[in-house]
């Protein structure tokens, strides 16, 4: 069959945004105080986000291939 017909059009395993930066993002936010409104999470998440290096950025997509071909391994499953 045609792996793209059931494969998940947005699959957390292969989308670096998923996969690494809202982690590095969830992590900066629990590290400082918890934000009192919408506002202050939005004004948080883009400071940080203004302040992650940009090998972090490259790192974190570079890591995509071999993440694919770990899924392949797995069958098509999820990786973590």
């Amino acid at each position: 069959g045609n792996m793209a017909s059931f494969w998940p059009s947005s699959s957390p395993d292969v989308n670096p945004l998923d996969f690494a930066v809202l982690g590095f993002l969830e992590g900066k936010n629990q590290q400082s105080l918890t934000p009192l409104s919408v506002e202050a999470l939005n004004a948080t998440i883009t400071k940080e986000w203004d302040n992650m290096s940009e090998d972090f950025i490259k790192t974190s997509c570079a890591s995509v291939h071999p993440r694919i071909e770990a899924i392949i391994r797995n069958n098509g499953g999820h990786i973590e």
